[in-house]
């Protein structure tokens, strides 16, 4: 009875609809009445979780007007997933699956977006018909080729567990394990750019104060970030050294000017630690020179820090920064340059870069400041005053310590660490007044450091 009341008064609300100004849905104006009428009954029911009245109404939306709109097919999903859970057969059962299936091939024809939709028929075949393994791969592959970056993340991460599936179920050879390597490639660099778009976003959002788009960029951000942990732990039991460098070496000397395949080689052996081997010194040098890139000179940085030459290092992570659009990448490459530029002793252009990386990522600013006052307290000798008795540069490196405390908790234990060492070099209270030193009383501390700090005793 509810559910003949309920179509009256949809026919009565559409019979003036039509008579008066009915729009357009569909072929003829017919359709429009038609696709009105059920997409308001398949509504309701879907409201009360009425799937099994919602079905035939629904189904009826996706024939007569399939660009109603995109929620016609999201809840489409839910109305055929309830009916596959509680289908009486397994002939029923498959029947819904196909039905589900054929909907994203509607779906596409209708708004477009082929890679995700193919990408989601892969998904469903996992969750009913899991044993189709090639298939699924197959799907996901054929996804990711049409979506190219567009790929929506969690796409990503299947596609990556698909492929190690697939491989193991042909016993894949060495030569066939470098596909893994190539999807761990294509989805790392995805959801990088999906984590970089949505930092800058953030940053955009932040300057703006616009708290909903903050939400949103930080919720993306969020995201890639979990994904990007969940494809390096699926690809670690793969990723030790003595397992990668094997799959690229014979492809390096067949084809060492192969700059798709350079790039792969080296992008992989830094993302998984493994540049100390000649190999990644070959393939960064031959890259580098073949098309000079930001990310070649990152590499060449790398490779040249490895080989302890930290001054030509330095110089390439500062083209690295200066040439990366995207500033996470520019953050990347400035901490490094700050790292090697300490390690050389070059502290006020080590200081001024890890500066630099915390500007284009806030992320970084504890660390950044825990990288300062070590310089700091390395130059409290060097820089002291008074005949070398007074150490101001101790109470410059607890300070910017202190700092770095309350920008980034995650680095609380270095920075205590620096602070205790620092405090040790203070003066003792009975010394101050012979160094003509007053507690709390201002004190300018020059050499490379520049700064202005408060005296305090032991």
């Amino acid at each position: 009875m509810k559910k003949i009341t309920l179509l009256l008064t949809i026919c009565t609300s559409l019979f003036w609809v039509n008579g008066s100004y009915a729009q357009k849905y569909g072929k003829t104006e017919q359709d429009s009445v038609d696709c009105l009428m059920n997409n308001s009954l398949y509504q309701e029911f879907y409201k009360q979780n009425n799937f099994k009245d919602a079905y035939e109404p629904w189904k009826k939306v996706i024939k007569v007007c399939p660009q109603y709109h995109i929620n016609v097919y999201i809840r489409g999903v839910n109305i055929l997933n309830n009916l596959i859970a509680n289908a009486k057969t397994p002939q029923e059962k498959d029947k819904y699956i196909d039905e589900l299936l054929s909907l994203y091939d509607v779906r596409t024809a209708a708004f477009g977006d082929e890679g995700n939709n193919i990408a989601r028929k892969a998904q469903t075949l996992e969750q009913y018909r899991p044993t189709q393994i090639e298939k699924i791969y197959n799907l996901y592959k054929e996804g990711a080729e049409k979506a190219g970056k567009d790929y929506d993340q969690q796409f990503c991460v299947q596609y990556l567990q698909a492929t190690v599936k697939y491989l193991a179920s042909i016993k894949a050879t060495s030569e066939q394990m470098s596909t893994l390597f190539d999807v761990y490639d294509y989805a790392s660099e995805t959801l990088e750019q999906a984590q970089a778009d949505a930092g800058s976003d953030l940053d955009s959002a932040t300057q703006t104060n616009n708290s909903k788009l903050m939400q949103k960029s930080q919720q993306l951000l969020d995201n890639s970030k979990s994904n990007i942990a969940a494809i390096e732990q699926i690809i670690e039991p793969f990723a030790s050294c003595d397992k990668i460098i094997p799959i690229y070496e014979n492809k390096f000397k067949a084809n060492p000017n192969d700059l798709e395949l350079l790039k792969k080689i080296t992008t992989n052996l830094d993302r998984k630690d493994c540049t100390e081997n000649d190999l990644f010194f070959q393939a960064t040098e031959n890259l580098h020179k073949l098309q000079p890139t930001a990310k070649s000179a990152f590499m060449m940085g790398t490779m040249l820090y490895k080989k302890r030459q930290y001054s030509e290092s330095a110089k390439y992570f500062q083209e690295a920064e200066n040439s990366f659009t995207d500033r996470a990448s520019k953050a990347k490459a400035a901490f490094r340059c700050a790292q090697i530029l300490m390690e050389s002793s070059s502290f006020s252009a080590a200081r001024s870069a890890a500066y630099r990386a915390a500007g284009y990522d806030r992320s970084l600013a504890g660390k950044a400041s825990v990288l300062v006052a070590n310089m700091y307290l390395r130059s409290s000798v060097s820089c002291a005053s008074n005949g070398g008795k007074v150490r101001g540069a101790a109470w410059c490196a607890y300070d910017e310590a202190a700092r770095a405390k309350s920008l980034d908790a995650s680095v609380s234990g270095d920075a205590n660490r620096i602070m205790g060492a620092a405090r040790s070099q203070w003066p003792a209270k009975d010394d101050m007044f012979f160094m003509g030193l007053n507690n709390g009383a201002s004190f300018h501390v020059g050499c490379w450091i520049g700064k202005s700090t408060t005296v305090r005793c032991r």
